[in-house]
């Protein structure tokens, strides 16, 4: 049965065997591309929507932090479904992989379809709450409500890549993404400006392209799921509900979600307390979160790689090596942020002049840059290390250490600091420094403690 198991994985990753740093890079390498052409996507439509006019990149700024509260509860479940994958894949546990796929589906997209209708109902009162004028409110909401229409192919696609990465394979997730990218920047000028004989939609275009995008990966993923293409092989009585199983995945999955949506509130308090030193701190502070974005994504692949690696390992029974992953692959990104924080470090006022060449905008973002430069290491130690708690189903871990980093250190530190104090933007850049510093060693050193040393499924035997 093993045999046959590993003979239906084919070319994903092994990780219980072999080289940890090889395979590191193997499942890392893929999920920073997907991550890179998620950018890619999200640039082109504002690129796009920005041509239509302000009120148009106004109606999906406005849409964003709603959506991505109601994404972030599938995004989280998806997690436990690769913890779960993950450890059965180690143990070899065929059927049992195949029957959490079935499971994670099932309850997903339940929680999709849930969204999504309550997304088209209440729009318009989302919107009012978060302060869209009436010039806005029209656009916003018929961008909205394509987006909620289609929840559930977004899902789909959230969960096939999630469930993939946790047997081995990120690389089929990553060409599924280019697919999508590319889509959606060819349709995006032909939906938006009614380009040859398609209808000029305006910004309601873009979300349409958006969805039209994750539909079509959608349905892909789901072929190679029934067909077993990839080892998980999909059929319908797993997707019958396993009550047991699915109250394992919400205590797996809560945790996740909520570290998700609290992070984005977290960063729209930040705003706030930015936007009390001007317009030029705002515009600053923006283009330092974009240029963040950039550079943890090394760690975003690093941390997914080490939920796959801990808990493959975990399955196997090789917890020795399951820790030793997590090391390596936290050590590896340390130096790999750090030496990109000495290079920013060296230049600031050139990384700033890329995106805005304002002088005053040039000086506070290039404190950032100086102040933080030298701790990016931290910052992305935090991120990867908290891959290494979700592999082994310590997802509560990880929340604990998100929610510690940003909300107890870093938002009161940079109220206090910028305001009481009379630092100015530097106070919030230094909150920075410490939240990144603390929440990293602090996570480090739970983790050494071991008591995450432990796999959260039942095997049939030990591997």
């Amino acid at each position: 049965m093993a045999k046959k198991f590993k003979k239906q994985l084919g070319k994903q990753v092994d990780s219980t065997k072999g080289s940890i740093i090889k395979s590191l890079f193997h499942l890392s390498w893929p999920i920073i591309l997907s991550n890179l052409m998620h950018m890619t996507y999200n640039l082109v439509d504002t690129i796009w929507v920005g041509k239509v006019g302000a009120k148009a990149v106004a109606a999906i700024s406005l849409s964003f932090p709603i959506v991505f509260v109601l994404l972030s509860l599938g995004i989280g479940f998806t997690i436990a479904g690769t913890t779960l994958v993950a450890q059965y894949t180690g143990a070899e546990e065929g059927e049992k992989v195949n029957h959490v796929v079935g499971q994670i589906f099932s309850f997903v997209l339940s929680i999709a379809l849930f969204c999504s209708v309550i997304g088209i109902i209440f729009t318009p009162d989302f919107l009012k709450w978060m302060g869209a004028s009436k010039e806005v409110l029209p656009l916003a909401v018929s961008y909205m409500r394509v987006l909620f229409g289609g929840m559930t192919f977004m899902f789909i696609f959230f969960i096939f890549s999630a469930l993939l990465r946790g047997s081995g394979n990120s690389i089929t997730p990553m060409k599924l993404m280019f697919v999508s990218t590319l889509i959606n920047i060819i349709l995006d000028p032909f939906l938006i400006f009614g380009v040859s004989f398609f209808p000029e939609l305006g910004v309601t275009g873009a979300a349409v392209a958006t969805i039209f995008s994750r539909a079509v990966v959608a349905v892909i993923s789901i072929y190679f799921l029934w067909t077993g293409k990839y080892g998980l092989h999909l059929k319908w009585h797993h997707l019958k509900f396993d009550f047991k199983l699915i109250k394992e995945i919400v205590v797996l999955g809560a945790p996740a979600a909520i570290e998700q949506s609290t992070r984005g509130l977290g960063m729209t308090v930040m705003m706030s307390i930015v936007a009390h030193f001007g317009t030029m701190a705002v515009a600053a502070f923006g283009i330092c979160t974009r240029i963040l974005s950039l550079v943890i994504m090394p760690s975003r692949g690093f941390s997914t790689a080490t939920t796959t690696m801990v808990g493959q390992n975990l399955g196997a029974n090789k917890v020795s090596r399951a820790e030793k992953s997590a090391y390596i692959s936290t050590g590896l990104n340390f130096i790999l942020l750090s030496i990109l924080g000495a290079i920013f470090f060296t230049v600031p006022q050139l990384v700033i002049k890329v995106f805005n060449d304002n002088p005053e905008v040039i000086r506070i973002g290039s404190s950032f840059i100086q102040i933080n430069g030298l701790f990016f290491g931290f910052m992305g130690g935090l991120i990867v290390i908290n891959g290494g708690f979700r592999g082994a189903g310590n997802t509560l871990s990880a929340m604990f250490f998100s929610i510690f980093s940003l909300w107890i250190i870093r938002i009161p530190l940079a109220n206090i600091w910028s305001k009481v104090f009379e630092w100015g933007t530097n106070g919030i850049w230094w909150a920075f420094v410490i939240s990144n510093v603390l929440g990293s060693l602090t996570a480090i050193l739970w983790f050494k403690r071991g008591h995450w040393k432990k796999s959260i499924i039942n095997k049939d035997k030990k591997a």
